[in-house]
């Protein structure tokens, strides 16, 4: 099976939609000889910003001389960026190799019933695992795909447990409260591991979940403070201290990515509590040399077009403040496509008032809103929004509109991110 046939059957999978729990995650990794349990992890949840910590910390822990596997989701251009190794894409070859020796292990599961069929997100979680083992990682740093108890990556016994801060997403699958939601995420705290997360709300009841499963917990905002020093479009200066104070820089934009870090910073202080050594030196030039491609970034000048995936109502408040920060006297023309479960008022209230023009597309998913309707909610805000069907011609239209002083800021999905960094780096 070439490559794309062998895509297109793996994303075929996505037909048996999102099913939360262990059961067939835990058969399927027992038949292929449970590679989980061949390497050490540090486990990732929240609402925002998971994404970004896992990319500090692999890098961190690279830079320490660790043999790195990094499983994230989703991806932006290619499903390879989902399962890295040392910094590296897992290979076409690899994911045609290993899901070709996953088919029997996903037939027994499966055994002919759709309820036990294993889904996109589970062969995709299992290929990772297996291919991490393959590798022989020291250690993975693993990205929930949703909530955390019953998703199909807490399989794993993590080291260290991390928890970004939690806002109400997903409230069909996870709960309609923040409490109902910080107790799906908390699912992720396994007996003995440290526990690392940003003082919120819903900080009481992580603790308790902590301390029930005797597990030492780290606060970010009460046990590691940051102070953010400075910051322009190369990136920005932090201070954070714990028993020590380190200074750090960070690549990565936005007004949210100092938490971010210091949530990444507690989490490697705690590995090496863990028993894995990691320097001074290795935690600054790891914080340096981070990449997480779609947060704020800004891929090309004259006119600046800044791409973000920014997707949920939690997210829309931070974009809207760091793009006042980063471009305080600049109107922004936005490219918006936004997936149907979302918060369409959030994203208008937020980013309606900064907006220069408005272009809306619909991203290539059957979950995107109609345009129609994303036209209706900016109504308010933004008069004679443009209706232009597809994301890469809605890029190409902003850029023309901008003209070289302008600025052209790309978001409301991850599925629309992608589609514009495809088009605008030539992928």
């Amino acid at each position: 099976m070439d490559y794309d046939a062998l895509l297109k059957e793996l994303y075929g999978l996505e037909r048996f939609g999102i099913k939360l729990g262990l059961d067939t995650i835990t058969e399927l990794l027992a038949h292929m000889g449970n590679p989980h349990r061949r390497f050490k992890t540090v486990h990732v949840t929240g609402t925002n910003g998971k994404g970004s910590v896992c990319a500090y910390v692999a890098s961190i822990l690279g830079r320490a001389g660790y043999r790195v596997g990094l499983y994230t989701s989703p991806h932006l251009v290619r499903f390879n960026e989902r399962i890295q190794v040392d910094g590296r894409e897992i290979s076409n070859g690899d994911v045609a190799r290993i899901y070709a020796e996953m088919a029997p292990a996903i037939a027994k599961t499966s055994g002919g019933s759709r309820v036990k069929q294993p889904t996109f997100f589970e062969v995709t979680t299992a290929m990772a695992f297996h291919y991490f083992a393959e590798r022989q990682i020291d250690i993975g740093v693993i990205e929930v795909g949703m909530g955390g108890r019953m998703d199909a990556t807490n399989v794993i016994h993590p080291l260290v447990a991390v928890l970004t801060r939690i806002g109400l997403e997903h409230t069909e699958h996870l709960g309609k409260t923040e409490e109902r939601i910080a107790r799906e995420k908390a699912g992720i705290i396994k007996p003995g591991c440290r526990v690392v997360t940003v003082d919120q709300p819903t900080v009481p009841l992580i603790t308790a979940q902590a301390h029930a499963l005797g597990c030492p917990i780290t606060v970010v905002g009460r046990d590691v403070v940051y102070e953010r020093l400075a910051f322009d479009l190369r990136g920005q200066t932090l201070l954070i201290s714990d028993e020590g104070r380190i200074e750090l820089q960070i690549p990565l934009l936005g007004s949210y990515q100092p938490e971010n870090a210091a949530l990444a910073y507690a989490a490697v202080r705690e590995l090496s509590r863990m028993g894995l050594p990691i320097s001074e030196e290795a935690i600054v030039a790891g914080f340096k040399e981070t990449t997480w491609g779609g947060r704020l970034q800004i891929v090309r000048s004259k006119p600046t077009v800044i791409v973000d995936g920014t997707h949920n109502a939690p997210g829309v408040p931070t974009l809207s403040t760091s793009l006042r920060e980063l471009f305080p006297r600049e109107k922004p023309i936005f490219v918006l496509g936004v997936l149907e479960d979302k918060d369409l008022k959030a994203f208008a209230d937020h980013l309606g008032p900064l907006a220069s023009r408005l272009l809306i597309a619909r991203p290539d998913t059957p979950r995107a809103y109609p345009p129609e309707e994303i036209a209706r909610a900016f109504a308010a805000h933004v008069k004679d929004p443009l209706i232009i069907p597809k994301v890469s011609e809605a890029v190409d239209r902003a850029v023309s509109l901008a003209g070289p002083d302008g600025l052209v800021v790309i978001t409301g999905s991850i599925y629309t991110a992608g589609e514009a960094l495809a088009h605008l780096q030539g992928r």
